[in-house]
């Protein structure tokens, strides 16, 4: 599977969604169980991952190439957005927050540009 090789956004998005649907999954179950502790820190990474998905794909995909790290850093972004805006709604306990939303969405976008940034002057 060329498409899964080292070195391509691909591999490292998929290993990005799996991580995140895994976490995603294990703080639910944590939660409905009660474990509130394991639950925070399960919260703790999803909230790292959704705010790093550009990075995350670089480092699963294990991608060195310039070109190929500046694509997978903007693809991350772009699907990073809608997991921070869904990030602020649970942050701001399940209630439409124009603040919070924003607040992550922005700290997300500054976080891939410059990464994209510095990717480029490389």
């Amino acid at each position: 599977m060329e498409w899964f090789s080292k070195d391509g956004y691909w591999r490292g998005i998929l290993l990005s969604a799996s991580l995140f649907v895994s976490l995603f999954l294990i703080h639910i179950i944590l939660a409905a169980n009660g474990y509130m502790t394991l639950f925070k820190i399960v919260a703790i990474l999803i909230t790292i991952h959704a705010i790093a998905v550009g990075p995350t794909i670089v480092l699963f995909g294990q991608i060195s190439n310039l070109q190929t790290k500046t694509v997978a850093l903007k693809i991350g972004l772009i699907i990073a957005i809608p997991l921070n805006i869904g990030l602020g709604w649970a942050y701001a306990e399940m209630m439409f927050s124009i603040a919070t939303m924003a607040s992550f969405v922005v700290l997300t976008t500054a976080l891939h540009l410059l990464a994209i940034r510095r990717t480029g002057s490389l």
